[in-house]
């Protein structure tokens, strides 16, 4: 009886050690697909299959797994991670360091972008990642050049801004902005773009106004996205920097507040639909119509050579408060020297024809009868138009 359940305690311990067999391989197989097949795409794809790939490195989209970029080291294992290392993207096989700041790279319709000046750590500790420019942004592409970031860095309203090795603030139109070829027929006389640009005394805001909307300031509350509590953060900058791009993977926009750069175009059909009049900004309507040709009745008006150059207010009003102070000389920047003599002439007799022209209306008022009276009505009309711009004759 012994020998017998010697022999079936020695079945029973076999077929156990070949189901512990069987087990240890199921497992050393399922650990051995968890850890390899999120190596490649197709088994991420199971669950992110709204995530489009758009392959902007150079090797073959299918020679590329998620790993590869979505990775971080846990005490020498690799484990999946959403953030993603500048070390990934800058190794030998995607985008080598060395090759990315030898040469310039072309966006849009700038001038040649550089690298090397924006891997390096600039003022109050702010060190820009791979992924602060190139991100997923809608989710059409896996992830591309986000532009926010290019416009919070170069446009925020600040008191501490940054400057290029030439000393010129990063906020400098010709920073990105090279020749542009564009000519305008403006009363038979072609204005050519190339001209003013090679005037020193003009800048670019003389007529492209309005360029850049939003402040890109951080509010608290935005804070309060990720934090439950918050400390006073104001004097922190440079561990803010640190802290959430050096450190982490999080995108300029969700601390600072919208900043978009661009030249708003509206459906002006005086200015050829270049960009609204800056007095829709400031309040000076009349001055708007005045430049613009219009307002006046039983006349045909048109518009100021000023106004088809789509000129800014304040290329000529310095006071950009009130728009009211004008230096004649500042004529001269762009039109020659003596130009501030012509207008100044131009402007008296203006002026004088306004005296006149109220002595007339006074008169004629006294002696009014009806074959008159729509002319002297459109006269006032007029007259009350011109006083009201106050500019006697220069704005149009």
């Amino acid at each position: 009886m012994f020998n017998e359940v010697k022999r079936l305690n020695a079945r029973l311990a076999v077929r156990l050690a070949i189901a512990a067999g069987i087990a240890v391989g199921l497992v050393v197989v399922t650990l051995f697909v968890t850890v390899t097949r999120p190596k490649t795409t197709p088994f991420c794809a199971k669950c992110h299959g709204a995530i489009i790939f758009n392959n902007a490195c150079k090797k073959p989209s299918n020679d590329i797994a998620c790993i590869e970029c979505h990775t971080h080291n846990n005490r020498g294992v690799a484990q999946m991670a959403v953030e993603i290392q500048d070390e990934h993207c800058t190794a030998e096989s995607c985008h080598p360091l060395n090759k990315l700041t030898a040469q310039a790279a072309q966006y849009k319709k700038c001038i040649s972008f550089q690298h090397k000046t924006h891997v390096v750590k600039l003022s109050n500790n702010l060190r820009l990642k791979c992924t602060s420019c190139h991100a997923n942004i809608n989710g059409e592409k896996h992830f591309e050049t986000d532009a926010r970031t290019c416009d919070t860095c170069h446009f925020i309203n600040t008191t501490k801004p940054l400057y290029t090795q030439n000393k010129k603030p990063i906020s400098d139109c010709t920073l990105c902005h090279g020749h542009i070829e564009k000519t305008k027929d403006i009363y038979g006389k072609i204005f050519q773009h190339e001209t003013y640009e090679k005037n020193e005394k003009i800048s670019c805001s003389g007529c492209h106004f309005n360029t850049i909307q939003g402040d890109g300031r951080v509010d608290k509350r935005s804070c309060y996205q990720c934090h439950a509590e918050i400390t006073d953060y104001s004097e922190r900058v440079p561990d803010m920097h640190t802290i959430h791009i050096e450190k982490h993977k999080v995108a300029c926009t969700s601390c600072h507040d919208s900043l978009a750069h661009g030249w708003i175009k509206s459906a002006n059909s005086v200015s050829g639909g270049d960009h609204p009049l800056q007095s829709v900004a400031t309040g000076h309507k009349v001055q708007e119509l005045i430049m613009m040709g219009m307002g006046g009745v039983g006349i045909k008006g048109e518009p100021d050579p000023m106004c088809l150059a789509t000129l800014n207010c304040s290329a000529c009003h310095q006071d950009k408060q009130r728009f009211a102070h004008i230096e004649h000389t500042v004529c001269n920047d762009c039109h020659g020297k003596g130009f501030d003599r012509i207008l100044t002439e131009q402007m008296r007799f203006v002026t004088s024809q306004m005296r006149l022209l109220r002595r007339l209306l006074s008169q004629a008022k006294r002696r009014n009868n009806a074959d008159t009276g729509q002319v002297i009505h459109e006269a006032e009309v007029n007259y009350n138009l011109v006083r009201e711009d106050g500019s006697s004759g220069a704005h149009n």
